[in-house]
């Protein structure tokens, strides 16, 4: 599987790496962008099979990132992850498109459960 981490804060990054690799997900090819625009690029390039997309990043949010890469690819999967879970956001994201929202920090077992299942 390709995954797409986006995410303004390496600290993330690292972190779901991590929190993989400790739970055996490691058929994984990773790339890594840390805003909306790198985002948007990185999928048409990189063609992941999942995007994990935070929301509140500087250039573009995810929000703005989401709504363009699902027109550009309708078939890539798209986990949004934010600490700013408000219930416009999630509905927002969903309606995108959006396969689930997780909040931040995020719950180890809930993470791999969306990323397994997707």
């Amino acid at each position: 599987m390709k995954l797409l981490i986006v995410d303004d804060a390496k600290l993330i990054h690292f972190l779901v790496k991590k929190i993989l690799k400790e739970n055996d997900i490691t058929d994984v090819e990773f790339q890594d962008a840390f805003d909306g625009n790198e985002a948007i690029e990185m999928a048409k390039d990189f063609k992941p099979d999942l995007v994990l997309l935070d929301v509140v990043m500087p250039e573009k949010d995810g929000i703005e990132a989401l709504k363009i890469i699902k027109e550009e690819n309708p078939d890539i999967k798209v986990i949004m992850v934010s600490s700013l879970g408000t219930e416009e956001k999630v509905t927002e994201a969903l309606k995108l498109g959006a396969l689930a929202f997780i909040q931040k920090p995020f719950d180890e077992d809930e993470l791999c459960a969306h990323i397994t299942k997707a």
